[in-house]
């Protein structure tokens, strides 16, 4: 499967792999940075907690609610996306 990957072909893309080839990098590219977002985020949590240990009383309601969007946005993304809808 690799050699599919790495075989240099004489041919021109057609249209429909050059659509495909962009809309994969698309996708490529706010994965990076979103992955690179999750990762400064986690670092930051580890470094506080060094730091701080775990929040005792740190946070109020709307806190939590405001922590609780990006999960309720992804479930509701994969729901979609798992429905076709």
């Amino acid at each position: 499967m690799l050699s599919e990957f790495l075989t240099i072909t004489d041919t021109d893309p057609t249209d429909t792999e050059i659509k495909g080839r962009k809309a994969w990098r698309d996708l490529l590219i706010t994965t990076v940075g979103s992955g690179a977002f999750f990762a400064a985020a986690l670092g930051n949590v580890i470094k506080t907690h060094r730091k701080h240990g775990w929040p005792k009383n740190a946070f109020k309601t709307s806190d939590y609610i405001l922590m609780t969007i990006p999960f309720i946005v992804v479930g509701i993304a994969l729901h979609e996306e798992m429905n076709g809808e």
